[in-house]
C-alpha cells in the first residue's frame, strides 16, 4: 500500500474527540484491510460522545464508528472469498462461533462478542479498518457511499422484521420515527404490511414519516396533569386508530423504538389481543410495564438487537432492488475531519441520519 495516513475520530473523554493518526492495522491470514469510504453516525455514538464511553467511562482512548462500508485494498493469505477492489460493507459485530447461541444462528446474542466502538474494541470511523474477511458484505456499484453508511442499522431492522414476523395485510404501528423506526417502517413496506401507522413528539419526523412510508402519522399527544400512563394510552389509541381508519380493536404488531416509557404502554395498548409487541428503542435501564395487558391479553413481547446471519445481505439486497431507498433519510453528510461536527449535529436531534465520509 502506498498510503501511510490512517486518520481516525478517537473520543478521549466525555464530548471530546480528536481527529488523529493512528497506526496502520496489522492484515492476519484470515483478515482484509478496507479503505472505508463512509460511516453512518447512530444513537449509541452519540451515547458514547455523550458519555465518554458506551457501557462506562473508556478506559483508553478509542475510535467511534461502526455503520461502515469501503473498498478492500489488502487481503489475507488465507482469504479466498473477498478480493481486492471489492466494495464492501462491515458487520463491526464480532461472535465468537462456539457459545451456544451462535450454534444455533443467535450471533447477535453471542455470550462473548466484541463490538467496534464498544471499548475496549477500536471503531470504523478511519481511514482504515481491518477485520476477518468473513465480516465484510459485497454492495454493489449502484449503491452510493452515503447510501452504504445506512446498510448497518437497515440490517437490525431487517432482524427486526424477523422477529416480528411481518407479512401481508398486517397494521403496523410504530412508535419513534427516528432513523431505526424509519428504517423498521421501510422493511414493513417492502415486506408488503398493508398499513403503517407511525407516532413521535417531533413535527419534523412525524412530516418525514408520513413523506417517507408511513400510512398516518401523528405527534404523541401530551398527557394531562397526573394522568396515568394507561389512562393516557387509552385514549391515545381510541383517538389515532379512529384518525387512521383502523379497526378500534387494534394493531397487529406494535414496534417501540424511541426507548420511551409512555410509548412502551402505548404500544401495548394498541395491540389486539395475541398482537406482538416488538422493544428495539434503549431507554432506562429499568422502565414500569403493564404486565397485566401482556397475559390479559396473551400479548407477544419480544425483543430485538443487532443482526444475525443474512441480515446484512438482505439490507443490501432491498437498497439494490430499489424497494428501499434510504437517501431521503440522509440529511447530513460531513468529511471525517469534521467528525465533531457531524457528532454535535446528531445530538442536537435535528437530522435524521448523518453519515461521514472517511476519506475526507
Amino acid at each position: 500500500m502506498a498510503s501511510t495516513s490512517n486518520r481516525a475520530c478517537v473520543l478521549l473523554k466525555e464530548k471530546t474527540v480528536e481527529i488523529r493518526d493512528i497506526p496502520m492495522p496489522t492484515v492476519g491470514a484470515q483478515d482484509v484491510l478496507v479503505k472505508v469510504e463512509s460511516t453512518g453516525i447512530c444513537g449509541s455514538d452519540l451515547h458514547n460522545y455523550n458519555h465518554g464511553g458506551a457501557a462506562g467511562p473508556i478506559a483508553g482512548p478509542l475510535v467511534l464508528g461502526h455503520e461502515s462500508a469501503g473498498v478492500v485494498v489488502q487481503v489475507g493469505d488465507a482469504v479466498t472469498d473477498v478480493s481486492v477492489g471489492d466494495r464492501v460493507a462491515i458487520e463491526p459485530t464480532m461472535f465468537c462461533r462456539r457459545c451456544a447461541n451462535c450454534k444455533v444462528g443467535k450471533t447477535n446474542i453471542c455470550r462473548s462478542f466484541k463490538q467496534a466502538s464498544l471499548s475496549p474494541t477500536q471503531g470504523t470511523l478511519s481511514q482504515y479498518y481491518a477485520c476477518e474477511s468473513d465480516y465484510t458484505v459485497k454492495v454493489p456499484e449502484s449503491i452510493s457511499w452515503e447510501e452504504a453508511g445506512c446498510i448497518q442499522p437497515l440490517a437490525v431492522a431487517v432482524q427486526l422484521a424477523k422477529r416480528a414476523q411481518f407479512s401481508p395485510g398486517q397494521t403496523v404501528a410504530i412508535f419513534g420515527c427516528g432513523p431505526l423506526g424509519c428504517l423498521v417502517m421501510a422493511v414493513a413496506r417492502a415486506y408488503g404490511v398493508t398499513k403503517i401507522l407511525a407516532f413521535d413528539i417531533s413535527q419534523s419526523r412525524v412530516d418525514f414519516a408520513r413523506s417517507f412510508c408511513a400510512d398516518y402519522a401523528a405527534l404523541s399527544p401530551p398527557a394531562a396533569e397526573g394522568e396515568s400512563y394507561s389512562a393516557w394510552s387509552v385514549g391515545f389509541k381510541a383517538n389515532a386508530l379512529k384518525e387512521a381508519g383502523v379497526d378500534s380493536w387494534g394493531v397487529d404488531v406494535a414496534v417501540e423504538a424511541s426507548g420511551a416509557e409512555a410509548c412502551m404502554h402505548a404500544a401495548m395498548e394498541f395491540l389486539h389481543s395475541g398482537g406482538t409487541f416488538i422493544q428495539a428503542g434503549l431507554g432506562k435501564t429499568v422502565s414500569l410495564f403493564p404486565t397485566f395487558a401482556i397475559v390479559q391479553k396473551e400479548l407477544n413481547v419480544i425483543g430485538s438487537v443487532r443482526y444475525t446471519p443474512g441480515c446484512f445481505k438482505i439490507a443490501i439486497d432491498l437498497m439494490a432492488s430499489k424497494k428501499i431507498d434510504v437517501k431521503p433519510m440522509i440529511t447530513a453528510v460531513f468529511p471525517l475531519t469534521k467528525s465533531e461536527e457531524a457528532l454535535e449535529a446528531v445530538r442536537r436531534g435535528q437530522d435524521l441520519k448523518v453519515v461521514i465520509m472517511n476519506q475526507s
